[in-house]
């Protein structure tokens, strides 16, 4: 069976975005400055994940035509 590429980088982009989620929920509870700021610095970093994964997402639908 084949990997499907498409839809593995389609549930990454899910799981980043979840992350993200999950790290801005620990950053507004966060109860010191230094906590806040790690957690935010780890949903930024979520972000660029994401950002790369659905470029080449669009990268692989744009050469196999879809």
């Amino acid at each position: 069976m084949a990997l499907d590429i498409k839809k593995l980088i389609e549930d990454a982009i899910r799981e980043e975005k979840e992350a993200q989620i999950n790290y801005q929920r620990a950053a507004d509870e966060a109860h010191d400055l230094e906590t806040k700021t790690f957690f935010e610095q780890l949903v930024k970093e979520e972000k660029s994940h994401e950002k790369r994964l659905k470029d080449r997402l669009m990268a692989i639908k744009l050469i196999q035509g879809d």
